[in-house]
């Protein structure tokens, strides 16, 4: 059964655009892979330690450290309340935790407040942390899918002179209340159908609730139909380790804003998170790295905007060059 881990944790080429006068160079650059379980990994130095790996999570609210971190360092209780933290399956409420100082390339989160994070089972490789919009939003992000770099610029200016080939949408920032905090919100074409979502980079795959489903199939599905193009289940993990099992559907095109993507398998899930935010009862869905990664994008948060650039260039593998020769 194959498995698909959703970090539903919710609380361009290089110089192919550019900003206003004063932002012409971004404030950092620094590099990112995919890995774990297809996330954008970053280096993070702790308190002067490290470096460690962080995972970039846009639907997080907050930046947290996973138990192997704690591990290594000292974190003392934070003179706050508790957090309440949402998974996939549900939500926790975890101590504050003062994490202190991160450095993230040239840029710092200083003093900071998180949580500790449960490592997760031996099957699954855990990070060392999680950096979410309280660091992300500092900025306007540039995420660079051929040079596999992330730039920060001054997120006061505005994203302009666009190459050919990049387009933009909408990014309304939504309070979803307590636990979830601000996400943002973007309406995406599925199968046709529009389906208001959420970029979550902290999910591996694309999932949809059954009233997405339902209003992409144009009517009711019969419980645990095969047809329609439904394939055998899948198994999801949460940010708590929580498995869970869902069907999949493959969907001839997704689109955001002029990006598009072909015959893509979605996860079909009416996850507890869905509740949380207060979206059960209509077509929702989480756009995971599985579609963002293969392609260039911009988080303008400050101006509310999306922009998606190409997919990105194959890259030249050393089997291709011993070929070629």
């Amino acid at each position: 059964m194959p498995r698909i881990a959703f970090f539903l944790w919710l609380l361009l080429a290089g110089t192919a655009f550019s900003l206003s006068a004063r932002a012409a160079d971004p404030i950092a650059e620094l590099p990112y892979r995919i890995d774990y379980e297809g996330w954008v990994t970053v280096s993070v130095m702790v308190n002067g330690q490290g470096p460690y790996d962080f995972v970039l999570d846009s639907g997080a609210t907050i930046t947290a450290a996973f138990q192997n971190l704690a591990d290594e360092n000292i974190f003392t209780p934070a003179d706050r309340e508790p957090i309440r933290i949402l998974g996939l399956a549900g939500s926790e409420i975890l101590p504050a935790i003062n994490i202190g100082d991160l450095t993230i390339g040239d840029q710092r989160l200083d003093n900071h407040v998180g949580v500790v994070l449960p490592d997760w089972r031996e099957t699954r490789q855990t990070p060392g942390g999680i950096l979410g919009l309280d660091f992300l939003t500092q900025y306007t992000v540039l995420f660079d899918a051929d040079k596999q770099t992330i730039r920060l610029y001054d997120r006061r200016d505005p994203v302009k002179d666009l190459p050919r080939g990049w387009s933009k949408t909408r990014m309304r920032a939504r309070n979803f209340g307590e636990g979830a905090g601000t996400l943002y919100r973007i309406t995406v074409s599925i199968h046709g159908r529009k389906v208001p979502c959420i970029i979550d980079l902290g999910a591996s795959g694309t999932l949809i609730n059954n009233r997405a489903m339902r209003r992409l199939l144009g009517g009711v599905v019969i419980e645990g139909s095969r047809a329609s193009g439904f394939r055998t289940g899948s198994r999801l993990s949460d940010i708590f380790d929580r498995v869970e099992v869902a069907s999949r559907i493959r969907v001839g095109t997704i689109r955001i804003a002029k990006a598009r993507w072909s015959k893509r398998i979605l996860t079909v899930f009416d996850a507890p998170i869905f509740e949380e935010l207060g979206v059960h009862e209509k077509a929702f869905c989480l756009i995971g790295s599985d579609l963002m990664t293969e392609r260039s994008f911009i988080f303008d948060f400050a101006h509310e905007k999306l922009y998606m650039g190409p997919k990105a260039r194959r890259r030249l593998t050393m089997q291709d060059k011993n070929a070629a020769t």
